[in-house]
């Protein structure tokens, strides 16, 4: 964990939730690879334009301190956090428990106030994923108003109706994983962007979640609703899909 000033000498890493800040969890995997690096960085930069930082660095100089950070790290596989704070960078790291792992699912009420942007300030909803076993347990975000499921704590959801994905698109933040799945899985299924009601699950038999973390995981079971999986056809597929986009990033 490390963390520099506006000026780059070294400061304390505060805790990220509840700080007036925004971030970008990167994947870190063998060999020092980082797919679709530049894609998240210009994500975080986004995100504080979105959130109107006072401070809002370069994309080289976000490029100099992660590899700074990973000249210096130890790790050889896991995720990388990016905070960008109103006068300091900060980078973190964590071992990459829940990737591809199934997810029981716990309803959170809650509305994003900036949904396009992930913001450090959302303790109500980054801060409790503590509550949880984050590697097999997430929240999905269910908005208090109109009851629609949007998007989980920590990934994109797709949800599988026969040949079709119904995947929301307005007030949620498009995460890096979905932005490089969509246009590969409009050449084999039909898109239709729309965000579910809790009380219509019934008609998905998946649910996928997509997500830095998470890679491309099944949704086992949404008790509060009674909705569980019964299929994991199209999960093989955007599984397979994703895996295809990893190698292509590394060639």
């Amino acid at each position: 964990m490390h963390a520099w000033t506006i000026s780059g000498n070294p400061t304390p890493h505060p805790e990220p939730w509840g700080q007036i800040g925004a971030f970008s969890t990167l994947r870190l995997f063998p060999n020092r690879l980082i797919p679709f690096r530049q894609a998240y960085l210009v994500r975080l930069i986004e995100s504080a334009t979105l959130l109107q930082l006072s401070w809002i660095p370069e994309l080289a100089l976000l490029e100099t301190r992660l590899d700074q950070y990973l000249s210096k790290s130890t790790i050889e596989e896991g995720l990388i956090r990016i905070c960008l704070f109103e006068n300091s960078i900060g980078i973190s790291d964590r071992p990459a428990k829940s990737y591809g792992k199934a997810v029981k699912g716990l309803l959170l009420q809650y509305r994003r106030p900036v949904p396009r942007a992930k913001s450090t300030q959302e303790k109500e909803l980054y801060g409790r994923l503590s509550e949880l076993d984050s590697s097999k347990e997430d929240w999905i975000i269910s908005d208090p108003k109109n009851k629609e499921i949007s998007e989980s704590a920590t990934s994109n959801l797709i949800f599988v109706h026969g040949e079709s994905l119904v995947i929301p698109e307005k007030q949620i933040l498009r995460g890096v994983v979905l932005s490089q799945l969509l246009p590969a899985l409009a050449h084999s299924f039909r898109i239709i962007r729309a965000t579910p009601k809790a009380h219509d699950l019934s008609q998905y038999n998946e649910i996928i979640l997509c997500g830095t973390g998470r890679g491309v995981a099944p949704l086992s079971a949404l008790p509060e609703v009674n909705w569980s999986s019964s299929s994991d056809t199209v999960l093989k597929q955007v599984r397979l899909t994703y895996e295809n986009l990893l190698k292509q990033s590394d060639a």
